[in-house]
């Protein structure tokens, strides 16, 4: 049973606040525990609707004066609660809704009796758990699994707020298989795949199909045209307009050569070409001489069995100038920049994954292997399948980070759309893509260098839960998110922020205006979150469940204690290999 005591009085109600006034202070802390700032009231009115609202704050009622001189009287409190939802004829809560009639008579604290009926009117078979309400930890805090990973989801935290090992809680739940997988050994239907940008969750799910740059197969000829310009041309030189006019074309024409089966191949058309080939053009280009009258260009003597169009291709000379018979070519010395640009990147080691990928027996990936590189990311590789792929990108070279996430995540994009218009049954394969320390490539920043993935990730997220693709935003610094994909999500669960700046931001975009718990961003718990979205009873403050083993390797290093420690040798020789390396 609730406990309704006679020391409340309603004193005020307005839409978003009812302010109660506590009448005998020490009576109310003789039969309350754990009463505070986010605890839960039920206030009735005699028509038996009532409503529950969440305690924002309380204050020392001011002391009447008498004569001049202050009454020699107990203090009283004015407690403001905020209305966040009601109880119908039927005993369910819904959220919103103004059912009291004026003036309300009776208040009461919500115990957890109260609490766990409105918590547990999610049907059985759709009830996630991975928490417990912050002030009662035998109260767990379902949500509805289906609303909460099929509409976009923002874990949000400062650094030590426990983040990393609630996204690891939160997948590893997700994951679980149901007694009868586990009997018969198989894998569940779950998806996930995880961009770990500080390499810190392989521990966490050892069954993982595990990408690092090591194994990365990724081949450049999948990228489209934003994704090859933001790599090869800068936009801020005066003739960048003719480098993407002649690197455009030499793309196109170069995939024509090498897919002459595919008609109507464009710039975007994920199929092979040489990029070696298309610099070649480009420095011929750089190079040519024309006929003075025709303007046909003067190559010295023509690569046999090379049809006309594809001659530029080749290693080739052109003939001298000579006046008034052959003139410098359309571009000549024009793309001396552009030329050095392409082969330094090309001659870049560090790129090799990119723009070298070979495999095994040293041959080049072509068309045909597509299906073997989008295996690689959605977990159904021949060799192991796997529900959750962890692609580690602490190895990516930064200025290449943010089109490695474009790229994939345009790949997943476009295996579940076309996935939805061959399959045959009924049967879905939904896939939920986790973004950590998203702030790094899809920032609000509108530099050319994030054009790409932002465009990339804000499809997904306007367009994705139709092809049944979820994203994740997990980030420290959300203020500095591109507000297009962070005001898609539907669900958060917001932890500690110490930032103002942070802290605005996410209070603006939360979907629930619920001051009394929003208030609380900065001081949570390590563990503890803000738990808001379609997807559960009613907003909430919840302490995360502890991971019982496979925990991210995202402990911070104990620099003190390891400082009182003996001078520790360090092998430079290894380390200089290791560096010299990568």
């Amino acid at each position: 049973m609730s406990q309704k005591l006679d020391i409340f009085r309603i004193v005020n109600v307005s839409p978003n606040l009812i302010q109660i006034e506590v009448l005998d202070f020490e009576k109310f802390k003789d039969q309350t525990k754990d009463f505070t700032i986010g605890s839960y009231l039920k206030i009735s009115d005699d028509s038996k609707a009532c409503i529950i609202a969440i305690v924002q704050s309380f204050k020392i009622k001011e002391l009447n004066s008498k004569d001049g001189e202050a009454e020699t009287l107990m203090p009283t409190f004015v407690l403001d609660a905020q209305p966040i939802g009601f109880v119908d004829e039927s005993g369910k809560f819904k959220r919103g809704g103004q059912r009291l009639a004026i003036p309300p008579s009776d208040v009461e604290i919500a115990d957890e009796s109260i609490i766990q009926s409105i918590y547990g009117q999610i049907a059985p078979e759709k009830e996630f758990v991975f928490a417990t309400l912050a002030q009662h930890h035998s109260i767990k805090v379902p949500v509805d699994g289906d609303k909460f990973f099929s509409k976009h989801i923002a874990v949000l935290g400062s650094t030590g707020s426990g983040k990393s090992g609630s996204v690891a809680r939160i997948l590893q739940e997700a994951m679980k298989p149901n007694d009868e997988q586990v009997k018969a050994t198989k894998l569940n239907n779950t998806h996930i795949i995880l961009f770990d940008l500080h390499g810190e969750y392989k521990k966490a799910f050892p069954a993982c199909k595990y990408i690092s740059i090591q194994n990365l197969v990724l081949p450049y000829w999948l990228m489209n045209s934003e994704e090859l310009e933001e790599l090869f041309i800068e936009s801020n030189e005066s003739n960048s307009h003719n480098q993407v006019s002649q690197f455009k074309k030499a793309v196109i024409l170069n995939k024509k050569k090498y897919n002459p089966t595919i008609k109507g191949a464009n710039y975007d058309t994920p199929v092979y070409f040489s990029l070696e080939e298309v610099c070649r053009y480009i420095s011929n280009h750089n190079l040519s001489t024309k006929d003075a009258k025709t303007g046909e260009l003067k190559i010295k003597s023509k690569i046999a069995d090379v049809a006309d169009e594809y001659q530029l291709f080749e290693k080739i000379e052109f003939e001298e100038k000579a006046t008034g018979k052959i003139n410098a070519g359309p571009y000549a010395g024009e793309f001396d920049r552009f030329v050095l640009r392409l082969e330094t990147k090309l001659n870049d080691d560090r790129l090799n994954f990119l723009l070298k990928p070979r495999k095994q027996d040293g041959s080049e990936y072509q068309t045909a292997d597509l299906a073997s590189i989008v295996k690689q990311f959605t977990g159904y590789a021949d060799e192991k399948k796997a529900n959750i792929t962890v692609i580690d990108l602490s190895g990516i070279p930064f200025e290449v980070l943010s089109i490695v996430v474009s790229l994939i995540s345009r790949l997943i994009f476009d295996f579940c759309f076309y996935y939805k218009t061959i399959k045959a049954d009924a049967r879905e394969v939904p896939f939920l893509m986790v973004l950590e320390e998203a702030h790094n490539y899809i920032p609000q920043n509108q530099s050319s260098r994030y054009s790409s993935v932002k465009k990339s990730i804000e499809r997904i997220a306007k367009e994705g839960r139709k092809y049944g693709l979820s994203l994740m935003i997990v980030s420290q610094r959300p203020s500095e998110i591109s507000e297009t994909i962070f005001s898609q999500c539907n669900n958060f669960v917001a932890m500690r922020l110490t930032n103002p700046t942070d802290q605005g931001y996410v209070k603006r975009l939360l979907p629930d205006s619920v001051l009394a718990i929003t208030d609380t961003l900065p001081i949570l718990e390590k563990q503890e979150a803000l738990l808001i979205g379609d997807s559960v009873a009613m907003p909430s403050i919840i302490r995360i469940m502890d991971l019982e083993e496979h925990k991210p390797d995202s402990n911070d290093i104990a620099f003190r204690s390891e400082w009182k420690k003996d001078w520790m040798d360090v092998a430079f020789d290894s380390l200089i290999k290791k560096i010299s390396k990568e």
